[in-house]
């Protein structure tokens, strides 16, 4: 059997879209109704609405090019009522559009509903009329339109901007439309669709937890920042100690091109100096060669014998080799003494690189100067003794000897005596830091684990209600059963009864009375039951609904108490924070 949807009852989930009450005093309509324009306007509106959803395939009635114009009394009636069955479906016109019309107009909360007589929609399409029945038309489109837009989710976003969760109440919805439905199309097993609820409430729940462990890593990590940031330098300060190193880099790279500059000024000045030796050479040359001539006229003059002259010859010739071998060996020496001097200046700048680099690291990690928090009072910079002067005095103590390997260092200091087992130290102070954080680290994680398994406990609750709902269902399952069964009875009695009627009127006409009387009794009885059927069927719809608001209630009350334990992992995080602090 299909029931049908009785107006105003099948609207009740669209109340929110319309005022609380109407008032009795017919209002003044404030849109423009005797424009053309503003007809023609939302006239092509309701066509182009009308064609692309299939009214004439839907309605089988095709559209004039003057339907929306100069329309037919039954060009109204079925663009009305092809309209109100987007909203409900199930409803019947069993009367004449006069009659139906006001009433759903009333219902659906029409603001001009007052206005619209009887007599006007016997003659919708008189000029006088029809401006305020296309209006009408156009509001219940707007209507539509907004209900689909709802329906698909379209103000989910505007609701979730105002901090607003309709996803339970879409569901809920959901499950009421569907049961409603179905019990006007006269089916009252509705254990599909409560499954489908069930399904959908424990997909939100996943999502409500995965969304949870998401934000649980996403605190954990926030936490982490924040612990070194407070743990850390202060940003202002750190910029300020780059800025400290960088100044000091550019310091030094400025005495390194002071003293690349020192060094060419030197290499022009020795080169300057080989000129003037080889030119003052070529000047000896040329005397030597004159010295040469002037000596062979004197030894002419002198008339030598060819013997005298050959061991004078063998004479310069012994001399000229040891000078030779002389030369050679002062520009090896020297060609070492440079390899040397080169080798000295690389190592030297590659020490400098080095002690540069472990100040910088120790002025970063707190060890420099000694004021610094991780130095405890003692200096660990170490400066380089030759580092200032030009390239012969970096290299040399005095004229006569270069630096020890014990004085590189300013102030004599010990570096495997004295700096390193203070490092020793500091390394095994960082070390016990680092455990304590790893033990605290394991005291917060066993909080985490307590506040999870108590999160376990409330879901175990949860499972419980949802058993108790399935229970409920159960029962009223059974009763609607037992219900059927004793109204099959009570139509086979009526049966019965029946039959017992045909055969007293062939038999008796005296007892004609006392039979209609037996089965008015009957069919009294028969509608009590009825009625009492729909009284226990209305009472289970409450008690349904009455558990589902108290699984919301639940919900909700487990969102607060998640909300507590948060801010209770807030506040131990907080706590040990502040002890480590301290």
């Amino acid at each position: 059997m299909r029931r049908s949807s009785v107006g105003g009852a099948a609207l009740g989930a669209l109340n929110s879209f319309f005022t609380s009450s109407t008032s009795a005093i017919p209002q003044r309509d404030p849109r423009p109704l005797k424009d053309r324009s503003f007809q023609a306007k939302i006239g092509q509106e309701i066509h182009e609405y009308l064609l692309t959803n299939g009214f004439e395939l839907e309605a089988g009635h095709s559209l004039t090019p003057t339907a929306l114009k100069s329309p037919t009394q039954k060009d109204f009636t079925m663009i009305f009522q092809w309209l109100y069955h987007r909203l409900d479906p199930n409803y019947r016109f069993q009367k004449p559009i006069e009659q139906e019309a006001p009433p759903i107009l009333k219902a659906l909360r029409y603001p001009f509903a007052q206005s619209i007589t009887k007599s006007q929609l016997t003659a919708v399409g008189s000029a006088n009329s029809w401006p305020s029945f296309l209006a009408m038309l156009h509001w219940l489109l707007e209507l539509i339109v907004t209900v689909e837009r709802y329906q698909s989710g379209a103000y989910d976003d505007a609701a979730a901007a105002e901090g607003i969760d309709v996803g339970a109440d879409r569901i809920i919805f959901r499950y009421l439309v569907r049961c409603y439905r179905a019990w006007l199309a006269g089916d009252d097993d509705h254990d599909e669709f409560l499954d489908e609820m069930s399904t959908a409430f424990d997909e939100r729940a996943e999502t409500y937890t995965s969304e949870l462990s998401r934000l649980d890593a996403e605190n954990a990590a926030l936490r982490e920042q924040l612990a070194e940031l407070h743990d850390g330098e202060e940003p202002l300060k750190k910029v300020e100690d780059s800025r400290t190193l960088i100044e000091t880099d550019t310091k030094k790279f400025l005495d390194y091109c002071s003293r690349i500059e020192a060094r060419i000024t030197k290499i022009t000045a020795t080169n300057a100096k080989l000129r003037d030796e080889i030119s003052a050479s070529d000047a000896e040359l040329r005397a030597a060669e004159e010295e040469k001539g002037a000596l062979q006229a004197a030894v002419d003059r002198q008339g030598l014998t060819p013997a005298d002259i050959d061991r004078m010859t063998t004479e310069r010739d012994k001399l000229s080799k040891g000078l030779s071998a002389i030369s050679a060996r002062v520009a090896e020496t020297r060609v070492k003494l440079s390899e040397r001097e080169a080798a000295a200046t690389s190592a030297l700048e590659a020490l400098e690189r080095a002690v540069a680099r472990y100040n910088t690291l120790a002025y970063q990690i707190g060890l420099v100067p000694a004021s610094a928090p991780n130095a405890g009072g003692r200096e660990f910079e170490i400066v380089v003794a030759p580092s200032a002067g030009g390239e012969e005095a970096r290299l040399l103590v005095d004229a006569a000897a270069g630096w020890q390997a014990g004085a590189v260092v300013a102030g004599g200091r010990d570096l495997r005596h004295e700096v390193r087992p203070a490092l020793m130290e500091l390394r095994r102070e960082i070390a016990g830091r680092i455990h304590e954080a790893q033990d605290e680290g394991i005291r917060t994680q066993e909080a985490i684990d307590r506040v999870t398994e108590a999160l376990a406990e409330r879901a175990d609750e949860v499972d419980t209600l949802h058993a108790r709902v399935q229970s409920a269902v159960g029962e009223y399952q059974e009763i609607k059963d037992n219900i059927a069964v004793e109204g099959n009875a009570s139509n086979a009695e009526i049966e019965k009864l029946e039959k017992e009627l045909a055969g007293m009127r062939v038999g008796m006409r005296e007892g004609v009375l006392a039979v209609e009387q037996r089965v008015q009794g009957v069919m009294i009885e028969r509608d009590q039951l009825a009625h009492a059927a729909q009284a226990l069927r209305e009472r289970f719809h409450g008690e349904v609904d009455r558990i589902l608001n108290e699984i919301i209630k639940f919900k909700v009350h487990i969102q607060d108490t998640l909300q507590g334990y948060e801010q209770l992992v807030e506040g131990e995080l907080r706590g040990n924070d502040a002890l480590m602090e301290g």
